[in-house]
C-alpha cells in the first residue's frame, strides 16, 4: 500500500473504548490493513476473491442464484466452473430469501465451502439489519462447519449501492456482535478481498478497521405519522432516513461555512452523496453562506436530483417567534428553489433542532407555517408533495410530538392512529377521495369530485408510464414468470406447441380513469368501515398455516412506486388479468365487470385474478389459435378485504361466503359485514385463483402489452 494511503489512515485516532486485552493494535501486513480483534484476526486487502485460499469464500448474488447477476458473482462462477451454477440450481430449485446462506462446494476454487447470499438495495426496509444478519450467519456457518477462514468481498458496496462508509462500519459491527457473542468461536481469521480498481471501498474498508466503531448504522422504527393537505401541496410527516428519500430535493441543514462535516444531518447527508458535493461546495460556493440563505447543488449518489443547503442562523432565545419566522423564510426559499427547477417534490428536516437547538416546537412552527404560507402565495407552484423527516437523537420523540401537534389543525387530527389498526381504518373511512400522488392527468391537487365536475369529455386517458413505473412494472412481470409450468393445465391448452419460455414486455400504460377509480375507492372505503368494526383483515399467510403471503406482493421491493399508495389493511394487492384483443377497449372504459364472467367457473361468476403472469398470459388470446403476436394483460389494483380461503371447488357461488361460524353459506341472511369480501382458491391445483365478485372491486391500473419469446 502507498505511503498516502498509510498516512491517511493513521491519521484518524481509534475510538473503540474497548480494553487492550481485548485488542491489538491495528497494522499494515501484507494482507494490506489487518487487526486482532480477541482471538479473530481482521484483515482488509486489495486483490481477486477468486484467487483466496481459505475455508470458505462469501459470494454476494441474486435471490435466485443466477450466478452471473453481479461482476464479482460472475467472476467466481468463472472460476470456478459451471457446475457451481449446476449445483445452485439442483440444492435451491426456488432460490433463497434475501439474508439467507446458500452453501455449495467449491468447484475449482481453494476453498472447501462457498456462502452464496442475497442482500437488498440500500434504503430498502431492514436492508442493514440483513446485511449485517448475513454476516453472522456466515461466521456461524463457518463455526458449525468447524473452519476457521473466511474470505468476504466489500458486501452491499456494488448493486446494492450502500455508502461505502456505511457497510464498512456494519461490516465491522456484525463481526464484534458475533465475536462478543462466541467466546469460544472457532473463527481464527476474516479476510475482506476489494477489486484493486475499487479504491473508494478500499479505503472505507481501511479506515472502519483503524477506528473501529461499534456502533451500528440502525436506527429507531422508521413509520409513516400522518398525511394532510396544505391548499394544493401534500404534506407527510414521517419518521425516516432523510438521506434515503426518493424525492426530487432534499433540504441538508449547514453552517456558513458549508464544512459539510458538521452536524449529524449533514454528516448522514454527504456520507450517502458522497465525496463530489463537498466539492461542488467547495468550487461553486467557496465563500460559503449567509445566515437565512441557501444554494442548490448537485445531489450526488443521493436518490434525488438537487440538494438545497439552508443555513440555519441560531437561535433567537430571547424571542421564540423571531425564530419561528426566521424558520419559516428558510423554508419558503427552499420551496422557492425547488418550484424555480421545475421539481415537484421535497423533503425537509427538523430544521435547527440538532446543530442549532432549536425547541422542537419552534422547528415545527417555522416550517409548517413556511409550507403553508408558500402553499398560499405559489397556487401554480410545480411542488405538490412536501415530505417532513424526523429521525433519531436524544429528542427524537419530543420533535414528533411537536410537529404532531403543530400540524393538527391543518388536518383536524394529524396525531392519527398508527398502520394497521381499526382506528387507522376508521379514519381512512372518512376521508376525501383524491387521485394517487403519481397520477399525471388527474393530478391529487384536486379532489375526484371536483375532477369530475371538471370533465367535459370521456373521463378516462391512457397514458405511457415514466421509466421508472415502467421498470417496476416489467420486473413483477419477470419475477412471477413460472416457465416450469409454462403450457401445463386445461388453460393453456395450446401454448407449448409455441415453443416459448418466457415473455417480453413492450409497453406500460397506466389508465386514469377517474369514474373507475372513484367507485373502486368508495368500494375501498367500505371496506375501511368494515375493518374498523369487525378488525383488521388477516392476511393470507395467516389464515392458514400452509399459505404463503401474494406472490405479487412478496416480489415487490418496499420502496418500489407500486407499493406507494397500497393498504394492508383492506388486503389490497396488485394482481394480474390476462385479457383477449377484443375485450381489453371495454375493460378501460367499464372496468372489470363479473357479470360479463361465465356463469359457472370455478368458483362461480367473478373476475379471476392472478398473482403469476404466467398464469395471466394463458387467457390473452384463444386456445385453439394460439400464436407470438403482441398480447394484452392488466395489473390490476385489487382489494380483496376479508378473504375465504377454499380448497375445493365451489362452481354455484354468486358471491363470497359468509364467515359465521358455522354458516358459510352465500345465501343466508347474515349481513355484509358479516360476509366475506373475496375468494381464494388454494387446492391441488397448478395455480391459486384469487376471485372478486362485485363490479368495483378492482381497478385495472396498468396495461401491459407483451410478446411471447
Amino acid at each position: 500500500m502507498s505511503s498516502e494511503k498509510l498516512s491517511l489512515l493513521d491519521s484518524i485516532e481509534p475510538t473503540d473504548s474497548r480494553t487492550q486485552e481485548d485488542k491489538k493494535e491495528t497494522e499494515l501486513t501484507d494482507f494490506g490493513y489487518s487487526r486482532q480483534y480477541k482471538k479473530v484476526r481482521i484483515s482488509v486487502k486489495e486483490g481477486v476473491l477468486e484467487k483466496e485460499q481459505v475455508d470458505v469464500i462469501v459470494n454476494s448474488t441474486s435471490d435466485k442464484l443466477e450466478l452471473r447477476h453481479g461482476r464479482g458473482s460472475k467472476a467466481l462462477l468463472d472460476a470456478a466452473g459451471a457446475g457451481l451454477q449446476a449445483e445452485c440450481k439442483q440444492k435451491y430449485p426456488m432460490g433463497i430469501q434475501k439474508g439467507d446462506v446458500a452453501v455449495t462446494g467449491p468447484g475449482n476454487l481453494r476453498c472447501k465451502f462457498i456462502f452464496h447470499g442475497s442482500l437488498k438495495r440500500y434504503g430498502s426496509q431492514d436492508a442493514e439489519k440483513i446485511h449485517m444478519a448475513f454476516i453472522s450467519k456466515c461466521l456461524k456457518g463457518l463455526d458449525s462447519k468447524k473452519l476457521s477462514s473466511i474470505a468476504f468481498p466489500g458486501l452491499t458496496t456494488g448493486l446494492h449501492k450502500f455508502p461505502k462508509k456505511v457497510a464498512a462500519k456494519n461490516t465491522c459491527c456484525a463481526l464484534a456482535q458475533y465475536i462478543d457473542a462466541n467466546p469460544n468461536t472457532r473463527v481464527k481469521e476474516v479476510r475482506f478481498v476489494i477489486h484493486a480498481e475499487d479504491k473508494e471501498t478500499y479505503e472505507a474498508f481501511c479506515d472502519a478497521i483503524k477506528v473501529w466503531d461499534l456502533n451500528p448504522n440502525l436506527g429507531i422504527e422508521r413509520k409513516e405519522i400522518c398525511r394532510f393537505k396544505m391548499n394544493q401541496i401534500s404534506v407527510t410527516i414521517k419518521v425516516d432516513k432523510i438521506e434515503e428519500e426518493r424525492v426530487d430535493m432534499i433540504v441538508n441543514s449547514v453552517n456558513k461555512s458549508l464544512d459539510l462535516d458538521k452536524g449529524s444531518l449533514c454528516k448522514a447527508i454527504i456520507t450517502a452523496a458522497g465525496s463530489k458535493v463537498a466539492e461542488e461546495c467547495r468550487r461553486d460556493h467557496a465563500s460559503g453562506v449567509s445566515e437565512g440563505n441557501v444554494v442548490v447543488t448537485s445531489a450526488g449518489n443521493l436518490k434525488c436530483e438537487k440538494l438545497c443547503h439552508a443555513c440555519v442562523p441560531p437561535h433567537e432565545q430571547k424571542s421564540n417567534d423571531v425564530s419561528v419566522k426566521v424558520l419559516q423564510k428558510i423554508v419558503i426559499k427552499c420551496l422557492e428553489k425547488a418550484d424555480k427547477k421545475q421539481l415537484t417534490s421535497v423533503a425537509l428536516p427538523a430544521l435547527g433542532t440538532r446543530y442549532n437547538n432549536y425547541p422542537p416546537r419552534v422547528s415545527a412552527a417555522g416550517v409548517l407555517k413556511g409550507i403553508d404560507q408558500f402553499s398560499k402565495s405559489h397556487t401554480r407552484s410545480s411542488v405538490k408533495i412536501v415530505v417532513i423527516v424526523l429521525y433519531g437523537g436524544n429528542q427524537h420523540e419530543e420533535i414528533l410530538k411537536a410537529f404532531v401537534d403543530e400540524a393538527a389543525p391543518y388536518q383536524g387530527a394529524c396525531s392519527g392512529p398508527e398502520r394497521g389498526t381499526q382506528e387507522f381504518c376508521r379514519q381512512q373511512y372518512q376521508i376525501e377521495l383524491h387521485p394517487p400522488e403519481y397520477w399525471t392527468e388527474y393530478t391529487s391537487d384536486k379532489s375526484v369530485k371536483s375532477w369530475k365536475a371538471d370533465c367535459d369529455d370521456d373521463s378516462f386517458k391512457l397514458l405511457d408510464v415514466d421509466s421508472t413505473t415502467y421498470k417496476a412494472v416489467e420486473k413483477l412481470v419477470q419475477s412471477t414468470w413460472q416457465s416450469k409450468k409454462l403450457g401445463h393445465g386445461r388453460d393453456a391448452k395450446g401454448l407449448s406447441d409455441l415453443n416459448y419460455t418466457s415473455i417480453n414486455v413492450l409497453k406500460v400504460q397506466r389508465l386514469e380513469n377517474i369514474d373507475l377509480y372513484e367507485n373502486y375507492c368508495h368500494f375501498c372505503s367500505s371496506l375501511f368501515n368494515k375493518a374498523g368494526v369487525i378488525g383488521v383483515f388477516d392476511k393470507l399467510s395467516s389464515i392458514s398455516q400452509g399459505s404463503k403471503d401474494i406472490f405479487t406482493t412478496d416480489c415487490l421491493e418496499e420502496d418500489s412506486v407500486l407499493k406507494k399508495e397500497l393498504y394492508p389493511e383492506i388486503n389490497e394487492h396488485f394482481l394480474f388479468h390476462g385479457t383477449k384483443p377484443e375485450t381489453y377497449k371495454k375493460i378501460l372504459s367499464q372496468g372489470l365487470d363479473f357479470r360479463m364472467a361465465k356463469e359457472y367457473g370455478m368458483f362461480g361468476q367473478g373476475v379471476y385474478l392472478a398473482e403469476s403472469s404466467t398464469k395471466a398470459d394463458q387467457y390473452t388470446d384463444p386456445r385453439t389459435t394460439r400464436n407470438k403476436g403482441e398480447k394484452r394483460m392488466f395489473l390490476a389494483r385489487t382489494c380483496l378485504g376479508k378473504i375465504h380461503l377454499a380448497k375445493e371447488k365451489k362452481e354455484k357461488l354468486q358471491r363470497p361466503p359468509c364467515f359465521q361460524t358455522g354458516c358459510e353459506s352465500d345465501s343466508c341472511e347474515h349481513s355484509e359485514r358479516q360476509r366475506c369480501d373475496s375468494v381464494v382458491g388454494e387446492g391441488e391445483w397448478l395455480f391459486r385463483e384469487f376471485v372478486t365478485y362485485h363490479h368495483y372491486q378492482t381497478y385495472p391500473e396498468y396495461l401491459i402489452t407483451y410478446d411471447r419469446i
